[in-house]
């Protein structure tokens, strides 16, 4: 009978691990994912956290590629840390905040660089009714 206790023990404490909140949407790394990177999570495209809430990523944009599709999203495209636009009229463009959704629906986001250089993108999760994404130069 201990054996069996131990046994189910031991089960439920690996199950509790499986789903623990270090894997939560909260806490999961995120990267900007697009076609600056082949839509890959490569390290120097994780997000770091400049404060509380908010992402950050910097990547070295061309301006003869035009309009970049980007989507932020953790390594496995999980559906509540896919960050897409939900509005198609909406564009990104320098300096002004966009507002973004999780969930696989959303579209692809585009921004189209007007020179050659380093852009910061910014994923600001504060306020969690309104997310948006903001791109600066430098």
């Amino acid at each position: 009978m201990l054996k069996k206790i131990v046994m189910l023990a031991s089960l439920l404490l690996c199950s509790f691990s499986a789903f623990s909140a270090d894997d939560s949407a909260a806490t999961r790394p995120l990267f900007l994912r697009g076609e600056m990177n082949n839509w890959e999570a490569p390290k120097e495209a994780q997000l770091i956290e400049s404060e509380a809430g908010v992402l950050v990523a910097k990547v070295t944009l061309q301006a003869s590629h035009g309009a970049y599709k980007f989507k932020f999203a953790d390594e496995k495209w999980k559906g509540d840390t896919t960050y897409g636009q939900f509005d198609p009229s909406a564009k990104v463009t320098l300096d002004t905040p966009v507002v973004v959704k999780a969930g696989y629906q959303w579209s692809d986001m585009k921004f189209t660089p007007d020179a050659d250089g380093s852009y910061t993108f910014t994923l600001d999760r504060r306020d969690a009714n309104k997310i948006t994404v903001t791109v600066k130069k430098g």
